[in-house]
């Protein structure tokens, strides 16, 4: 795998509890594995509100893991796309991947991967940024240009990037189903908050996050 530099991001970017997936969370799960945990933070609140026995955590950057191990029980340090290869098959109920598919060199096999490892009718859920934003496009289209930022849609650290289309794609396979994605939702009162409600939602359709709730086929979660 490429090890990209991520000791250059801000604390902020290891620290932050995901509650934007509550409402794609089953009532409970047994087992959970988050990949790219960070500080354990998602991981800590789940297990803290019962939602879980058992959580495990693979992060990649070091000082962030060590922060993890406080609050999970199981922290596994190390390259994802290598560490997925050593897990038993059928071992978790829930797995989390929030930002991270597209930092992986091939998140095509790392969904398979965690195929294997989910027990039958288990959830993936995932968030994926979606570069088709008015950003984007305009500047390419128009300006002709393609920048790299430190944080967002554009980040350095992304390695592949995805489209609702093509996330859909990604995890709609022999085993994998979708079965619900939304909308991230936007901050209160921002930009992209204000333009979306006068142009009557025409920017939520290039702006969300792909957020969605896999299961194996022959069960579906609601």
């Amino acid at each position: 795998m490429i090890i990209q530099n991520y000791n250059q991001k801000e604390e902020t970017y290891f620290n932050n509890a995901r509650l934007d997936i509550l409402p794609l969370l089953p009532e409970y799960s047994e087992s959970i594995l988050e990949i790219g945990c960070g500080n354990g933070a998602t991981l800590k609140y789940l297990k803290a509100h019962g939602k879980c026995k058992e959580n495990t955590g693979i992060e990649l950057t070091e000082y962030a893991a060590l922060e993890a191990e406080q609050f999970i029980d199981n922290t596994l340090i190390g390259d994802a796309e290598e560490i997925i290869n050593t897990l038993k098959s059928d071992s978790y109920d829930l797995v989390l991947c929030l930002d991270i598919l597209e930092h992986l060199v091939d998140p095509w096999l790392m969904i398979k991967q965690i195929s294997r490892v989910l027990k039958k009718g288990g959830v993936i859920i995932s968030s994926i940024p979606n570069i088709r934003t008015i950003r984007v496009i305009s500047k390419l289209a128009i300006l002709g240009k393609f920048d790299y930022t430190n944080i967002g849609i554009m980040d350095k650290t992304h390695l592949r990037f995805f489209t609702k289309t093509s996330a859909l794609e990604l995890f709609n396979t022999d085993t994998l189903e979708v079965d619900l994605w939304i909308h991230s939702p936007f901050a209160e009162m921002s930009k992209s908050s204000v333009f979306n409600t006068i142009t009557f939602g025409s920017r939520r359709r290039l702006y969300h996050l792909y957020m969605g709730k896999h299961s194996k086929r022959g069960q579906t979660f609601r």
